[in-house]
């Protein structure tokens, strides 16, 4: 069971935009694609979010009292190949880890592959890559129809 809580939850997708769009779409255009009313820390009262896409951004969103809720921060970015941002959703004793790479596939398209990381250095890192494991399936599927 300790080996699987610490395994990292990789999600991939192959999409048919290139990589710059694909990239353009999951920072800039996020507020369109992320699913705020089931996954975000103010649920139904949520009304934005927002990715700056450069090393030291803020992922935030935004209640409908105008308060800015803390995600993450970037850690590394490299458009339109590579994103590196701690998760933390308020909480920096549960920080993780999520290092997107946008990869050519040659073809005109996209392979993405999300990596979620880092559940030992938390408290209930087993019980929330579970909880991961699944979320990022609807959240990466929402993604996916959006992106053009």
């Amino acid at each position: 069971m300790k080996e699987y809580a610490a395994s990292p939850v990789v999600k991939t997708l192959s999409l048919k935009a290139p990589p710059s769009r694909a990239f353009a779409h999951f920072t800039d255009n996020i507020a369109t694609w992320w699913p705020l009313a089931t996954h975000s820390l103010s649920q139904e009262k949520a009304r934005g979010v927002v990715f700056e896409a450069k090393r030291g951004g803020r992922i935030y969103e935004i209640d409908a009292a105008g308060r800015e809720r803390d995600w993450g921060r970037v850690r590394d970015c490299e458009p339109p190949h590579r994103l590196v941002f701690s998760w933390v959703l308020e909480n920096l004793a549960e920080a993780t880890e999520i290092e997107v790479a946008f990869d050519d596939d040659g073809k005109g398209g996209t392979d993405f592959t999300l990596t979620h990381r880092g559940w030992l250095e938390t408290k209930s890192g087993a019980d929330k890559r579970s909880m991961y494991d699944g979320g990022w399936n609807g959240i990466l599927s929402a993604y996916e129809r959006t992106v053009r």
